[in-house]
């Protein structure tokens, strides 16, 4: 029988794309210790991966079969030893005009007044299938990548009221949709049938506690079961996690567009990071230099292989093109 050109598309890309199903919440373990991550400072090159905003060079732009099922630099359970890049390791006598523009990027945590939105609960970790020797299942045919891209477009396209727990709410703009996109291509390939091994379900690859919680804060009753449900509740938590560390770190401020002078995105590498290693692992915390005195923000990313996987995801991937049919 000849395979049509989507069937060979889901084929070539069932198994790596496995490996990259996601954190606590949709969301996977594995390996990579924790990396502390500042303005002043890049992360070093043995941890493979670009938090500046570009795409990394050594980013897999799209899944491959060849790929090894570590390639999505999950993160584990809890973070590991955080590695020292701290702006006062490379004080100066006076900040050079780079470090204040560096600076500006990655502010301090700041809260925003009032009610803040809370963290997701804590989840059972999600190890990969690839990683952890247990082959998926399916219930039933995947989806058309054309319903699945058209279905992605539509989650991210939803303006959302967060329920806070302490009064009051959140309205969160329409998401991006090449994130939104490029977060399903890293979890599952797309594929809308997939089940892991420990439960992750579907195309967002998310957890049956996510699936409650998130229908609870957002008012939704989506079913993790359906195509059109799934994407939306992956997109709900995007949207849970842009609150969360917008309110508690950025005044309120959802913008995850890059910073025009230095390219930087704290609030997407935080959101991204949580997706997959959940939020109980992935922080902002202020750093301040002893000599300068500069507060900068600093963030602390279990996993940033797959925060950089991801980022090379929303720039260059078959998943932001005309889908296959």
């Amino acid at each position: 029988m000849r395979l049509s050109r989507r069937q060979q598309v889901v084929a070539g890309l069932a198994a790596v794309a496995v490996a990259g199903a996601g954190g606590a919440y949709a969301l996977s373990g594995g390996s990579g210790g924790s990396q502390r991550v500042t303005v002043a400072d890049a992360p070093s090159a043995a941890a493979a991966t670009d938090l500046t905003g570009a795409p990394s060079s050594t980013a897999t732009a799209a899944p491959s079969p060849s790929a090894s099922p570590s390639a999505s630099g999950s993160a584990s359970a809890t973070p590991g030893p955080a590695a020292s890049h701290s702006a006062s390791a490379r004080a100066s006598a006076s900040p050079s005009p780079s470090a204040k523009a560096q600076a500006a990027a990655a502010p301090a945590p700041t809260a925003k007044p009032g009610p803040v939105a809370p963290p997701p609960p804590p989840a059972t970790p999600h190890t990969p299938p690839l990683q952890s020797g247990c082959k998926p299942s399916y219930a039933g045919a995947n989806a058309a990548t054309a319903d699945v891209a058209t279905a992605l477009s539509a989650a991210a396209g939803k303006p959302r009221t967060l329920t806070l727990a302490s009064g009051g709410t959140d309205k969160l703009p329409p998401l991006p949709v090449n994130l939104v996109k490029a977060v399903a291509w890293q979890e599952s390939g797309w594929q809308s049938a997939i089940r892991a091994c420990d439960g992750g379900i579907g195309t967002m690859q998310l957890m049956p506690a996510t699936v409650t919680w998130m229908n609870g804060k957002f008012g939704t009753k989506n079913d993790a079961q359906t195509l059109a449900g799934n994407t939306d509740l992956g997109a709900e938590l995007l949207d849970e996690l842009v609150a969360y560390y917008g309110d508690s770190d950025f005044g309120g401020t959802y913008d995850l567009s890059p910073d025009p002078a230095t390219g930087r995105t704290p609030l997407l590498d935080l959101v991204i990071a949580a997706y997959n290693a959940g939020a109980g692992n992935v922080h902002y915390t202020s750093t301040t230099d002893p000599v300068t005195g500069v507060t900068t923000g600093t963030s602390v990313i279990p996993n940033p292989g797959y925060v950089a996987n991801v980022k090379a995801l929303m720039a260059n991937c078959p998943c932001q093109v005309a889908p296959v049919s």
